[in-house]
């Protein structure tokens, strides 16, 4: 017989695909991509972003000319003017400095020119010496010139100064709502509250101070650019304006004299509008400074601060205030004639001896 031979079937293996191994590249292509878009805006834009939400801003890296220049540009933009041609045209001026700048001095004058295009005359941009020496000044002007609620006859006196957002807040309203309270229940009839040489600070323990007389619903407001925001009194808490505050002591209804000045400005000037309107009310004195508007403070890691003006004050008859001096009611020639005026009016409309 002859020998068969068995010929095995020849197997062709198939060549492996390239199609997932593109795909696979093309997703790393794009997840690096967007890797580097991330990195890119939080380079650029996360100082911003930082100062926005957390008041300070936080570089990554080293904050060049450029860089300080172009954050402080951004948040710029917040400002009440930020729309103006001045503002425009300051802020590609300050760019052009930046590009020669070797420091962050070098550009820090044209910066502060377009702060204030933006913002107008409450906005500034400081240096770090700027910053130490105003610490420095505010620390000596506040030695011992705290609050006080001193009774005169049948007239609760509240004194209410300039206070910082680094100060001893709490204890700051509570001295005023725990005086105002005695009075009241130690049987005075009317309220002084003397706002004059009050240069402002942190509007939220002036309030939450004189939240006893000050009565529940929006104390005054914010006007931004599209939107308002309003300061509230609930009781002896205070919230919008400021530091978040409560203090004790309840509600007095009393008729109640505000005395302004030349020199009270800002939160004091906005707190003078928290009783503007009010039936039992009325101011006496000097016009104001004419810096009713609300600031926002951004930190530098250098030191350097920047205050600047984002919103307007408004009162609760719907007027609005921003860089003109507030009238008072009644205008006086000096500060003393503020007072007595103030006393004059609390006996004769109000039977306050």
């Amino acid at each position: 017989m002859g020998t068969m031979t068995t010929t095995q079937p020849t197997t062709t293996q198939p060549k492996p695909k390239k199609t997932g191994r593109r795909i696979l590249t093309v997703i790393g292509v794009l997840f690096l991509a967007a890797v580097l878009v991330a990195a890119a805006a939080v380079y650029f834009y996360g100082p911003a972003v930082s100062a926005m939400t957390t008041g300070k801003a936080r570089f990554l890296g080293t904050d060049s000319p450029k860089r300080y220049t172009a954050t402080v540009l951004q948040l710029a933009e917040q400002g009440i003017y930020s729309d103006s041609e001045e503002f425009a045209a300051a802020s590609e001026h300050a760019k052009e400095v930046a590009e020669d700048a070797d420091s962050v001095d070098d550009v820090r004058g044209a910066l502060d020119d377009a702060i204030h295009a933006a913002g107008g005359k409450h906005s500034r941009l400081f240096s770090p010496e700027q910053v130490e020496q105003r610490a420095t000044d505010a620390a000596g002007s506040t030695a011992g010139a705290g609050p006080a609620v001193d009774v005169n006859g049948g007239v609760a006196v509240a004194t209410v100064p300039g206070v910082t957002r680094h100060a001893d807040v709490q204890g700051y309203a509570d001295t005023l709502a725990g005086g105002l309270s005695q009075a009241r229940d130690g049987g005075a009839c009317g309220v002084v509250v003397d706002l004059r040489g009050n240069g402002g600070g942190d509007m939220g323990p002036m309030l939450a101070g004189l939240s006893p007389v000050i009565p529940d619903g929006t104390a005054m407001e914010f006007v931004y650019s599209g939107r308002t925001m309003a300061v509230s009194v609930n009781g002896n808490s205070v919230s919008g304006g400021g530091t978040p505050l409560t203090t004790d002591g309840g509600k007095w209804d009393a008729p109640t004299a505000v005395l302004v000045d030349e020199e009270t400005a800002s939160s004091g000037e906005a707190t003078m509008l928290a009783f503007r309107g009010l039936d039992n009310s009325r101011s006496f004195g000097a016009p104001t400074a004419g810096f009713a508007s609300a600031n926002t403070v951004y930190d530098f890691p250098d030191g350097s601060e920047l205050t600047l003006t984002i919103a307007k004050d408004r009162d609760r008859e719907g007027q609005t205030y921003a860089e003109e001096p507030i009238e008072p009611d009644t205008k006086t020639e000096s500060g003393d004639t503020a007072l007595a005026a103030a006393q004059k009016w609390l006996r004769d409309e109000h039977g306050c001896q």
